[in-house]
């Protein structure tokens, strides 16, 4: 699904190039005074000196954005950078020129015969004449050198600063990308530690008491561990991964409890085939487990996971009991951080509604995971 969606990208991307690049090719085509309507403007020499300026400013600003701006402009390697683009500027002034004046695109006259009269452009110079045409540019009436640089110059110039102006703005946005993937990282590291401590404590707790669920915690506490250190790098995992990655941590946490507590667990929908950003939903439950139990009330803690048409409806509900806990700060901490974390990774994909009242707390979250 993932390599499908970078396909389309990349193809999207490519049309939409392709359409920028044939849209600016027409531009000189119908802006021409000689154009009328049918392909025989590609045979005036003066059009084809400008198309074929146009074709390398484009080629220019590609070769601009994607080689000499990374490779040499931004490794700082400004003497290199220079020489390209002079030798760059040079090629689109000569080329045009050359290319036309050589009857590249054009048919050769017809060979004269004795007696017929000369054509005014090929009429020879005399000393008288002054300067001698410039080799490879044409005769005596085609345009001068600085005729040519100064018709070259606001097109390549254009091209220059455009070119300079997407790749610092896709720059930028590389920059935004790698702070909020960096922020994710603290975030989610923030995350793990809290929980796992917890765990800690509570088979330590068994093995102090030397329960026959201790060996069944401690297998459970490696599932969980063996999760983390495998998964924890990802950017995405599957669901059913993370689902069962949570039943590890309930069935930990249920080790330490007693008949006291009323909890259930419930899941409906097809969870395969979907993907999620991973320990997302796991702070939830731990706080739950951390206010909604108390061996001396009646506690009630409840879990549901609902997936219909691709979307993930996560509800946990607890009554307040416990309530000698004082760690009111890294509560809030720990919710902070998964709130920051889901409108980094699921910005307008998710919704969150928390009912808190004196006696419960209830968060009913929903993410659309395709």
């Amino acid at each position: 699904m993932r390599g499908s969606h970078q396909f389309f990208r990349l193809l999207k991307r490519i049309l939409s190039h392709t359409g920028l690049v044939l849209l600016l090719l027409s531009i000189p085509i119908v802006s021409s005074p000689d154009f009328d309507g049918t392909l025989s403007v590609f045979r005036v020499s003066p059009f084809q000196r400008e198309f074929i300026r146009f074709v390398l400013v484009i080629f220019f600003f590609y070769l601009n954005l994607n080689i000499f701006l990374p490779k040499f402009y931004n490794k700082k390697r400004f003497s290199v950078y220079t020489i390209c683009i002079m030798i760059s500027f040079s090629l689109v002034v000569i080329i045009p020129n050359l290319l036309t004046s050589g009857n590249f695109f054009s048919q050769n006259p017809p060979p004269m015969k004795m007696g017929d009269p000369v054509p005014p452009g090929n009429m020879p110079l005399s000393p008288m004449d002054g300067k001698q045409p410039l080799p490879g540019f044409g005769h005596q009436n085609d345009t001068s050198y600085y005729q040519m640089i100064f018709s070259s110059l606001l097109p390549f110039l254009f091209s220059f600063l455009s070119s300079l102006f997407i790749f610092k703005n896709i720059e930028k946005k590389e920059l935004e990308r790698s702070k909020a993937k960096a922020e994710l990282l603290n975030l989610k590291y923030q995350l793990q530690p809290h929980f796992l401590f917890n765990i800690l404590n509570s088979v330590y707790s068994l093995a102090l008491l030397k329960s026959d669920d201790a060996p069944n915690g401690i297998l459970k506490l490696s599932n969980v561990m063996r999760y983390v250190v495998q998964e924890s790098s990802k950017d995405v995992v599957d669901l059913t991964k993370e689902i069962e990655y949570i039943k590890d941590y309930i069935a930990l946490q249920l080790i330490r409890t007693d008949s006291s507590l009323d909890f259930t667990y419930t899941e409906i929908g097809d969870l395969k085939n979907l993907k999620i950003v991973p320990f997302l939903l796991i702070n939830f439950i731990e706080n739950a487990f951390k206010y909604g139990f108390n061996a001396e009330e009646n506690s009630k803690i409840s879990v549901k996971i609902v997936v219909q048409e691709g979307v993930l409806n996560f509800v946990v509900f607890n009554k307040i009991v416990n309530t000698a806990v004082n760690e009111e700060n890294s509560f809030k901490i720990g919710l902070k951080n998964t709130f920051e974390h889901l409108k980094q990774v699921y910005p307008e994909k998710h919704s969150i509604k928390i009912n808190e009242t004196e006696e419960i707390y209830e968060v009913d979250l929903k993410i659309s995971l395709i």
